[in-house]
């Protein structure tokens, strides 16, 4: 079973940074979240770029796939939707990490854009959104 318990100190954010080979400056600004699968840390969550009632920005990294559960999936859209309270999520996904891209259309997320050699490895950045009308994870009222 997974499930996600919110990071205070940082260190989650910094891991997921790593993990995505990011800066970790901006995703230590905003919110972040350990993925536990059996109670062992496999994965975070961060949100960055955070406008209240409006929107941010969402970085998984995970090194167990079989996080994705619909609980954590359930979770991890109701912070960003509910407590939050984003009207719309972002994702920018390296062209070509296809199971990343693959995961995201399949939560519901809709491509919106393409951003040509935007990494320094010279590697596209697709742009992923999604409505809190549209997400399928959380009740709508």
């Amino acid at each position: 079973m997974s499930n996600i318990i919110y990071d205070c100190s940082g260190r989650i954010a910094r891991y997921v940074a790593g993990g995505l080979r990011l800066e970790p400056d901006e995703l230590l600004k905003g919110f972040s979240f350990a993925i536990l699968h059996n109670n062992k840390l496999v994965g975070g969550v961060a949100f960055s770029d955070y406008h209240p009632d409006d929107s941010a920005w969402i970085s998984i990294y995970t090194t167990d796939k079989h996080w994705c559960t619909a609980i954590c999936l359930k979770q991890i859209f109701g912070i960003a939707f509910n407590v939050l309270n984003c009207r719309r999520i972002n994702a920018l996904i390296r062209s070509d990490n296809h199971a990343s891209i693959s995961l995201a259309t399949r939560c519901g997320f809709v491509f919106e854009g393409k951003m040509r050699k935007y990494f320094s490895t010279g590697q596209d950045a697709l742009i992923l959104g999604m409505l809190a009308s549209e997400c399928k994870f959380i009740n709508h009222q």
